[in-house]
């Protein structure tokens, strides 16, 4: 009884301060992050139920490397990267709904982190502009361009935006973006897109670990096509966590 007393005293003062510490207690790292909610609020104090993924990831992160977060939402991920590289080394982040875009740079500002590059662009097998399906209750941050999400979402909490699509070699080429060696893939259904957009890309052999998420209800295709793609470019694919119908799988070149 006084234990949830507190809680709920301690969620009204961080309402009230509009920002709270993503706590990592073992890496040291804590993040602050702008929250408006109780949904934003819940995605940082449970860390959007990804603990122990985000540890997983965060482990492999070595000094200097460069870093792809796509669908990067609000810095979940991109923030305790940044903070992990200590200086070195460089996040690339690319969020294509403006209102989260703007939600990252915010808490990057928050967190003076210099070593992130943003770009308001999702990633695609060819560039185009899309219709993207959120759920408009704020500080969900979730969102797909996908059409079996669209079908999945209540119509009364259903919004459209139009997003900016990019196919990734390409972006990366004309912007001299540096090739990574870990990416992190959270977008809900176009894994498929994202990994077939990047294959150039992601078949370097500097690139070392992928972690993605797989939405199996949202995709158009056998999620295990997302295996055995990566795993034709050289990766060792193993599952690391499952939530739900949802499943997190991570790549890793046997020779690091």
């Amino acid at each position: 009884m006084i234990k949830r007393y507190m809680r709920s005293l301690l969620r009204k003062y961080y309402l009230r301060r509009g920002v709270v510490k993503l706590k990592l207690y073992e890496s040291g790292i804590t993040p602050k992050y702008y929250v408006k909610n109780d949904l934003e609020l819940d995605k940082i104090l449970t860390k959007d139920n990804e603990e122990n993924v985000l540890k997983i990831f965060l482990d492999k992160i070595k000094p200097e490397d460069i870093i792809y977060d796509i669908g990067a939402n609000i810095g979940l991920y991109t923030l305790p990267a940044a903070l992990k590289l200590r200086g070195t080394g460089r996040v690339i982040a690319f969020e294509p709904v403006p209102m989260w875009f703007n939600q990252l740079k915010d808490n990057l500002s928050l967190n003076s982190i210099q070593n992130v590059d943003v770009y308001n662009v999702g990633l695609y097998t060819r560039t185009e502009k899309k219709v993207m399906y959120i759920k408009s209750i704020q500080g969900s941050g979730m969102g797909s361009i996908v059409t079996n999400y669209r079908n999945e979402v209540p119509e009364e909490i259903l919004e459209k935006i139009e997003v900016q699509l990019v196919k990734g070699d390409d972006f990366i080429s004309e912007k001299k973006v540096p090739l990574p060696n870990i990416i992190k893939i959270d977008v809900e259904g176009a894994e498929l897109d994202v990994i077939r957009g990047l294959k150039n890309t992601i078949s370097q052999s500097d690139c070392r670990f992928i972690l993605c998420e797989v939405h199996p209800k949202y995709m158009t295709e056998p999620p295990a096509k997302v295996n055995a793609i990566l795993e034709e470019m050289g990766y060792r694919v193993e599952k690391i966590e499952e939530r739900g119908s949802e499943y997190f799988i991570s790549a890793s070149r046997d020779y690091f």
